[in-house]
């Protein structure tokens, strides 16, 4: 991987060190601030305009602070109040910065970095822009907002570029002390503590008030003998054998019992709790509605009850638990880094691939694009050259050099990209396939199988020394441009420049 791409592709870990960055202050010298609570409890409407921040000649009022705030939440973000407003001012610094070193943004770039939030976010880039309306945000307004990160980010990378200094003693001397490329713990399982929230639940309950009961009852003649008693105990007992082998209640009532409502299946009626024997009370308690006792002995005696329903209230109280949180997630290898660390060689499939890319943008939208791929795959089926119509037509910066963008790995294309590129035949141009990029026509060149276990070591090794310098790097040159220009923070308090 050259220099050059490796800086393209940590520009999101320049963005985490100017995080770092915007977190220092210098000479900080008091002044009026406005209240944290006026942003966090909503704007009225003759507070707008209020002066949050100067910076140099231009100011930050409480209107562009909302507008930052709407735009975090569409894009699936949240930060605190003073990092939203230290953001805000760094980028009026950095975008001046960045104009005068005459940085430009394309349309295609912007058109792709709103692709990609609304993909990030389960959206279409039409249902992000109407779900934008919800935080009263102006579309226009957004995606100038999109546009000047993406400048900013390519100020950065510049930065880091003109001051960064890796070389490959550096990357020999870090895989001495960690030949994985990746430093001892790193991503390492990480045990947390339980952690429990006390949380206010309502739990409804039902307080019987009446119950219906069906009954047996084998009578027993007052000074019976042993065997008179025991006979009408296996009376019983033959009783609720058949009923638990799934025969009626009602016919072995008519069948077997003795009471007064034999005739009638042993039905007693509804009663109300306490008008029911107490022994029937306690026989029943834990009886589920449809469900029959065991054989019960009273002194006139057994009986068999079986509970046809409960009647009474639902009642409810308000009780207060301990709920245990999750825990955070673990940190997760990447398949590179879990490359890094393997065993043995690490074989990689590679495809020697070129296309040709019609982008997705504000003027040409999914189905113009399809419509123009179709055209250029008409050109190719005539007999064109597919490098000159890549060099022509395709939207990607592979196409100065016929569209060709070299070996990629497994794992490192769109999923639609990458299973053209790992099944089509050689040689074979393939149908217009549809990315979160736009619309491309693909042909594989070549394909290999080699170790890679060194390259992917040295690779790791480079970036995590580069995290290491871009975060000193952009630390110091903020501050040093912060040093600079006249700031007035109000929200902190923070002064500079004077």
């Amino acid at each position: 991987m050259s220099f050059t791409k490796k800086i393209i592709t940590f520009s999101l870990a320049i963005s985490s060190a100017l995080a770092i960055a915007q977190n220092t202050q210098i000479n900080n010298k008091p002044t009026n601030k406005v209240p944290s609570s006026q942003i966090k409890h909503g704007l009225s409407p003759n507070a707008t305009e209020q002066i949050l921040a100067v910076v140099d000649d231009e100011v930050i009022t409480m209107a562009d602070f909302a507008s930052r705030l709407n735009s975090l939440r569409i894009s699936g973000q949240s930060l605190p109040d003073e990092a939203v407003l230290q953001s805000l001012i760094d980028e009026k610094l950095l975008n001046s910065y960045a104009d005068n070193l005459g940085i430009k943004v394309s349309d295609q770039r912007v058109a792709q970095a709103i692709q990609n939030i609304a993909a990030q976010n389960g959206l279409t880039p039409e249902q992000m822009k109407q779900a934008s309306s919800q935080y009263n945000i102006v579309w226009d307004d957004y995606i100038k907002n999109i546009r000047q990160q993406i400048k900013i980010e390519d100020l950065k990378v510049a930065v880091v570029r003109d001051r960064i200094n890796i070389t490959p003693h550096d990357i020999e001397a870090y895989l001495a002390q960690n030949p994985t490329g990746l430093p001892k713990g790193y991503k390492a399982p990480v045990k947390f503590e339980p952690r429990f929230e006390k949380r206010q639940v309502v739990e409804q309950y039902f307080v019987p008030k009446a119950i219906a009961l069906q009954h047996i009852y084998i009578r027993v003649p007052e000074g019976a003998s042993p065997d008179v008693v025991a006979a009408a105990k296996a009376k019983a007992d033959e009783a609720l054998s058949k009923i638990r082998r799934g025969q009626k209640f009602d016919d072995i009532a008519r069948q077997y019992s003795d009471g007064p409502a034999a005739a009638n299946g042993g039905k007693l009626g509804i009663r109300m709790n306490e008008d029911w024997p107490t022994l029937f009370v306690n026989a029943t308690k834990n009886v589920r509605d449809g469900h029959t006792t065991g054989v019960f002995k009273a002194a006139n005696g057994f009986h068999i009850l079986k509970v046809v329903e409960r009647r009474g209230l639902v009642d409810q109280r308000v009780k207060t638990v301990n709920v245990r949180l999750p825990d955070p997630p673990q940190p997760q290898l990447t398949e590179k880094e879990k490359a890094a660390k393997q065993e043995g060689p690490v074989q990689v499939e590679e495809s020697h691939v070129r296309h040709i890319l019609v982008a997705f943008n504000p003027v040409v939208d999914v189905q113009k694009a399809y419509e123009k791929i179709l055209d250029i795959q008409k050109q190719l089926q005539a007999g064109a050259e597919f490098s000159e119509l890549a060099e022509k037509y395709s939207d990607d910066t592979s196409a100065p050099v016929g569209g060709d963008i070299s070996w990629i790995m497994r794992g490192t294309a769109d999923p639609a990209f990458e299973q053209a590129a790992f099944n089509l035949p050689l040689n074979q141009v393939s149908e217009p396939i549809r990315t979160k990029f736009g619309w491309h026509l693909i042909e594989v060149l070549e394909r290999r199988n080699l170790d890679r276990k060194a390259e992917i070591r040295k690779d790791l090794a480079y970036e995590m020394l580069y995290q290491q310098q871009s975060a000193s790097i952009l630390e110091d040159w903020l501050n040093q441009l912060r040093s600079q220009s006249y700031i007035e923070n109000r929200l902190t308090g923070y002064k500079s420049g004077l």
